[in-house]
């Protein structure tokens, strides 16, 4: 039982991203982008997958599973800061072609 409910809080944000995909499609969940609203969807889609991961390596170190799921959080978060960090370096240098 416990397995389960670690999987479960481990994959939770990944499982709900087509949710708030279509959410945000549709136009149920409105951030005041219009269209663009959609791309918010890249952000959370990073943090979930560095949070599912993060977590089974701390399940696998033997932290518990509320120790665990704030310090994936957190490296979630962190993940995120280093990816925008870096994609905006690479931009100011022209190498990245994404901004």
């Amino acid at each position: 039982m416990l397995i389960a409910l670690r999987l479960i809080v481990s994959l939770l944000p990944l499982v709900l991203t087509p949710v708030l995909g279509y959410l945000l499609a549709q136009g149920y969940i409105n951030l005041g982008g219009g269209e663009k609203d959609i791309l918010m969807l890249v952000p959370w889609m990073v943090w979930s997958l560095v949070f599912a991961f993060s977590s089974w390596i701390f399940w696998r170190r033997g932290h518990s599973i509320l120790h665990s799921s704030w310090r994936s959080a957190v490296v979630g978060l962190a993940g995120l800061a280093i990816l925008g960090v870096t994609l905006t370096i690479l931009g100011q240098l022209g190498i990245g072609g994404l901004f």
